[in-house]
């Protein structure tokens, strides 16, 4: 029980929710709306081919600087492209959470339900 509790308070990795899969399209549709290839882009970005395949499929993850390096080398910014994962996002149903609470606050319910157990 203990276990599914700690689960639901750290939530779902953002690699497995869906909405994961429009900052997935962006990347892929700034490429090609720069009329690159995954090989052009890699040679823009210093990087091989395997690189841009795995950052677009997900197996690589990217820092808010690649990114940025990625739109740019596309001809783009990061506010446009921003604006593109923003528009993805909100066609994209979203998955109904509820809010996660605080360790902290989980951690003093937590320690005070063992104290009225140990005052009985």
């Amino acid at each position: 029980m203990a276990t599914r509790k700690k689960a639901q308070l750290r939530g779902i990795k953002s690699i497995y929710r869906r909405e994961n899969t429009c900052f997935l399209e962006a990347l892929r549709a700034a490429r090609e709306k720069a009329g690159l290839t995954q090989v052009e882009l890699g040679e823009r970005l210093g990087r091989p081919q395997a690189f841009i395949t795995g950052a677009e499929r997900g197996v690589v993850r990217l820092d808010g600087l690649q990114i940025n390096d990625w739109v740019e080398a596309c001809g783009s910014d990061l506010v446009s492209w921003a604006k593109d994962v923003q528009a993805r996002l909100a066609r994209e149903p979203s998955v109904k959470r509820a809010p996660a609470k605080s360790v902290n606050a989980a951690t003093r319910k937590k320690k005070s339900s063992e104290t009225t157990r140990t005052k009985k």
